[in-house]
């Protein structure tokens, strides 16, 4: 089946690796169903004559409902799902209160499954694929983004549960695991460090230490979100897609995380936490 037979749907595609996918797959041939929440961006994407903008907030059921329902109307069936949508939330764990935590889950896992199981009646005749937009936190849990994190490694459970459900149905399921890429995120964390919401805790000189250090790595070094809507692209296409993709520079040093024992792992986060807080203290002379 050629691309253009092929319709997927995108969530959190208004901005970051959400637009950079719906820009590039649209190029490749794919129609988008491309789900966002603001007014602008849905306007703008409707410039593309391969992107059906929808409004769609994975947390509404309303929204879901009737994205389904526009899909159905449109009678292009549904290839692919592509669950990126996602919000962070960050801050020393022993001050973050259960609902920031429970808002977390409730876009990261919660709207996850919402959207996925009101399509995969869509995604079923078609054997489709479906792609969760996980993250290096996903499987490496850094300190000070532990909601985000949690999250994270619950998305991992979820779709390492259904993938071994759906799979003998001809469906597939495959996780995507960004490291540091250059996205609107890392103007979001800035707002958070700004506002010092966490700055009576006894966490505050380490957890803005590295926040600081964490978004100017992600400013710098980071990947262009291409890298990721490429890599999306290749999912789709692929006989044989694998189940997980790291998206990083130093896929080595990921992986090597993945391998080594906690402990250890631990004594070189730590290490690194004071390593950064004393450059900090430093720079604040």
């Amino acid at each position: 089946m050629s691309n253009t037979a092929k319709s997927i749907l995108i969530t959190g595609a208004g901005s970051g690796i959400g637009r950079a996918t719906a820009d590039y797959i649209a190029s490749q041939g794919f129609h988008v169903y491309a789900g966002a929440r603001n007014a602008g961006d849905l306007q703008d994407l409707s410039k593309n004559k391969n992107i059906t903008p929808v409004e769609l907030d994975v947390t509404s059921t309303k929204d879901v409902s009737e994205v389904k329902k526009i899909i159905e109307q449109k009678q292009t069936g549904l290839f692919g799902l592509i669950n990126n949508a996602g919000i962070i939330k960050a801050g020393p764990l022993m001050d973050v209160s259960i609902e920031e935590l429970r808002a977390q889950f409730e876009v990261n896992v919660f709207g996850v499954h919402q959207i996925t199981q009101a399509l995969f009646p869509l995604l079923l005749p078609a054997k489709g694929r479906i792609v969760m937009m996980s993250s290096d936190s996903g499987f490496f849990a850094t300190p000070f983004v532990g909601p985000y994190c949690s999250s994270k490694f619950a998305l991992e459970g979820y779709s390492d549960s259904l993938r071994r459900e759906i799979t003998p149905y001809g469906v597939k399921v495959i996780l995507i695991e960004p490291g540091r890429i250059q996205t609107p995120i890392w103007d979001k964390g800035e707002q958070i460090l700004k506002n010092e919401k966490y700055s009576q805790s006894l966490f505050w000189k380490e957890a803005k230490a590295m926040g600081e250090y964490a978004i100017q790595k992600g400013r710098t070094s980071g990947l262009p979100p291409l890298a990721v809507a490429k890599t999306v692209y290749h999912i789709l296409t692929a006989a044989d897609p694998k189940l997980r993709y790291i998206v990083a520079e130093n896929k080595l040093e990921y992986q090597l995380m993945k391998i080594l024992p906690a402990s250890y792992v631990d004594k070189i986060v730590i290490k690194k936490i004071q390593e950064v807080t004393r450059l900090a203290a430093r720079k604040g002379r």
